[in-house]
This record gives C-alpha cells, sequence and structure tokens, in this order.
C-alpha cells in the first residue's frame, strides 16, 4: 500500500496538486511505518522532502530529511545518511 501511495503523492507532485500530493506522502509515511519497513518510510520521507524542495518550502523539506536520515540510520544504510546530511546541509536552515 505504501509503494502505491508514494507513486501516486509522486505523480501527484509533478501535476502540481499539492494537496493531494502531501496528502499521499503523508500516507504512504505512515503506511511504511505500521508495516515496520523503515527503509520504505525512510525513501517516502525523503521524496516528501524533495517534492517540499522543490517548491521552495524549506522548513518542510528540512522536517522530512530529518526524519529519512533517522530512519536510514536506523536502517543501517550509513550510504543515505550520508546523502541525506548533505541535502540538509545544502538547505541552510539557520
Amino acid at each position: 500500500r505504501n509503494k502505491l501511495e508514494l507513486l501516486e503523492a509522486e505523480k501527484y507532485g509533478l501535476d502540481a496538486r499539492h494537496s493531494q500530493a502531501v496528502r499521499l506522502y503523508d500516507a504512504a509515511i505512515a503506511s511504511a511505518k505500521n508495516s515496520r519497513f523503515i527503509h520504505e518510510q525512510g525513501l517516502a520521507c525523503e521524496k516528501a522532502g524533495f517534492y517540499y524542495k522543490k517548491i521552495r518550502d524549506v522548513r518542510n523539506a528540512f522536517d522530512y530529511f530529518q526524519q529519512a536520515r533517522a530512519c536510514y540510520e536506523e536502517w543501517g544504510s550509513r550510504v543515505k545518511v550520508e546523502f541525506i546530511r548533505r541535502e540538509l546541509d545544502g538547505l541552510n536552515i539557520h
């Protein structure tokens, strides 16, 4: 279920249908969390972060990237943690 919700969120994001995209990113994150798919939860958070970055909502991008990093740390993926760290550094949140 979370994979379908994530794909739909990406589609709505491409179509500039903000409210539907946001609702589906959050649904994908919740579904993955409820299923204990930490890597997929991390991916959904990461994709949400990129969506918010694309629409220049830096605060929400930062929050979702932080969630993604936490998921990837729990999952044990040092490569993804480092990738997300670079994204966070590039957002220039003070």
